[in-house]
């Protein structure tokens, strides 16, 4: 009678198929993140005026008066 070894090791196909889900998974939550904090930094409290202001309106060069 011949002992037959065992193989625990999972086959390559089935490592690179898990890979590709968690990828898949990871940059999916990073994306659907993105999009949550998107829609999130639009709701109350923004200003609807017209007039801009803060360092958008700044020059970098000093003005000479």
């Amino acid at each position: 009678m011949k002992k037959q070894i065992r193989n625990d090791e999972p086959k390559l196909w089935v490592t690179v198929v898990k890979l590709i889900v968690g990828l898949v998974v990871i940059i999916g939550g990073v994306g659907l993140a993105l999009w949550y904090a998107q829609g999130m930094s639009s709701g109350p409290g923004g200003t609807t005026s017209s007039d801009q202001w803060g360092i958008s309106k700044d020059s970098p060069l000093r003005m000479k008066r």
